[in-house]
């Protein structure tokens, strides 16, 4: 094919100068053109070429930028290449208004590919992508299906038996920040897939993070405040609000696919089982209960009254695990709700039942973390804490790893309950543990992130927030990235052995 110009070749594809390009094909020669641009930036000096329509050559099919302009940056650059691509995509150029207010909400059909136009057009210069190189892997990553299989941390805790704990190839010797995004104050666990972070802030935003970066992706209003971590589900994620809601969102297209009023509030994570969501509900005068919800409209399968719940669902098979604030730990059928047995600790129990084996371990607010049967609810063992637990178990390495109000991360034998290593932090430890294998990370709200091994000992401790942290850990693919929330925003983290 003859040499033409990306005007000429969009009139020749389209048959119609004003019409759009298939959106895929509009992207995929976006990021054509950002690899084009990077290795023109990358000449010495930097080329800055031409990325008027008219003046970019087309050759079988693929953009190349050949000659210079004067006066332009890599900043330029990228501004103008959002131009191109909403051209491509819309054909319309893009108005001068995109100056103050960047490109228009919605016009492209994924909130991959919109962000990506956003970052390459946006108003301020510190809000585009740092390079062309950059770009060219965003506009690459909205154009490729997402990966095969789970997300490496769906829900809170990682998986529905609530351990929260990943393997990992080798024992992690350091613990490095990698990214912090500002992005308000986070009390919920992030979810993490293949290419996002996604958390809900405290003031009732749902925010979309990219996972290497912590660039803001997206951002939408859910609700006047939010603590519920929430869960994925195929392209669905589930969340719980302090209006007393679950919503369903679409991760991919940021649509809202169901509201569902339950109570007073909800800040129980959801809890996802073949095509239901179960939650925690908490409701007026004493009262609460456990839903189960269709994970596809919203619709209320069944409830089960018991008191306020604030601990999230665990599931032990075909049985749901559930603490309450009447101080007991409710076994449920998972498909009809009904009552397997109840287990009375004393305190309020908040905290999330973690699964290991044949027995469920929880905590309260007296202190007591018990290992139960999960068959009858008879107990295995007890430990006495003395101080109020609200952080949710962590079970990994034949240790039950919690949280307590007194400022110490406590390690129990998770067979017999027996004390294994107590390690002093400089505030209650609120937020739940995670495991890397046979390495336990623990969050403090005096701020700090630590390493532990498997002996209690502090093997580093990283600073995040002066203000706190209260959120949760979530571990990625091998347990080698960290994602966790405070009350400054969403901060990312590489574990190395």
């Amino acid at each position: 094919m003859a040499n033409e110009s990306l005007e000429d070749h969009l009139r020749r594809a389209t048959r119609n100068f004003t019409a759009r390009l298939p959106e895929e094909r509009a992207v995929t020669l976006a990021a054509e053109l950002a690899r084009e641009l990077a290795r023109a930036h990358a000449e010495s000096p930097p080329r800055h070429p031409d990325l008027d329509p008219a003046a970019v050559v087309v050759v079988d099919g693929h953009p190349r930028l050949d000659g210079t302009v004067a006066g332009s940056d890599v900043a330029e650059d990228l501004f103008l290449l959002g131009g191109v691509l909403y051209f491509m995509a819309r054909g319309e150029r893009p108005d001068v208004s995109w100056r103050l207010d960047g490109p228009p909400a919605g016009v492209l059909s994924t909130l991959a590919r919109q962000a990506a136009l956003a970052a390459l057009s946006a108003p301020r210069t510190v809000d585009r992508f740092a390079g062309a190189g950059e770009a060219a892997a965003a506009l690459e990553a909205a154009v490729t299906p997402a990966p095969a299989g789970a997300p490496p941390w769906p829900m809170f805790r990682g998986d529905p038996a609530r351990r929260g704990a990943r393997p990992a190839p080798a024992p992690a010797a350091s613990l490095a920040a990698l990214w912090e995004a500002r992005v308000g104050a986070v009390t919920a666990s992030p979810v993490l897939t293949a290419a996002l972070a996604i958390a809900p802030t405290a003031d009732g935003r749902l925010v979309f993070l990219d996972r290497a970066t912590g660039r803001r992706v997206h951002e939408m209003p859910l609700a006047s405040a939010i603590e519920s971590s929430p869960a994925l589900t195929d392209r669905i994620l589930h969340v719980g609000s302090d209006d007393g809601d679950v919503l369903g969102v679409d991760v991919v297209d940021g649509t809202e696919r169901y509201r569902t009023r339950l109570g007073r509030l909800v800040r129980s994570s959801p809890l996802p089982w073949q095509d239901r969501v179960i939650v925690g509900v908490v409701d007026d005068k004493g009262a609460g209960g456990v839903a189960a919800l269709d994970a596809v409209n919203g619709k209320l399968v069944w409830m089960r009254k018991t008191g306020p719940v604030f601990s999230s669902p665990a599931l032990a098979g075909a049985t749901v695990l559930v603490g309450s604030d009447d101080g007991s730990v409710y076994a449920l059928d998972v498909a009809k709700g009904t009552v397997q047995w109840t287990q009375r600790l004393g305190g309020k129990v908040r905290a999330t039942p973690a699964v290991a084996d044949d027995v469920a371990i929880s905590a309260d607010f007296e202190g007591r973390v018990v290992g139960l049967r999960v068959k009858d609810g008879a107990k295995a063992w007890a430990a006495e804490l003395g101080h109020a637990v609200y952080s949710s178990p962590c079970v990994a390495a034949g240790l039950c790893i919690v949280g307590c109000n007194e400022g110490h991360v406590h390690g129990l034998d998770a067979v017999t309950g027996a004390p294994r290593f107590q390690a002093e932090t400089r505030g209650p430890v609120v937020s739940s543990s995670a495991a890397a294998g046979e390495r336990f990370l623990a969050a403090s709200t005096d701020g700090t992130l630590y390493l532990l091994d498997a002996d209690g000992r502090i093997l580093q401790q990283v600073p995040l927030s002066t203000q706190g942290v209260q959120s949760s850990l979530a571990l990625g693919e091998d347990a080698g990235t960290v994602v966790v929330g405070s009350a400054e925003g969403v901060h990312g983290l590489r574990l190395t052995p």
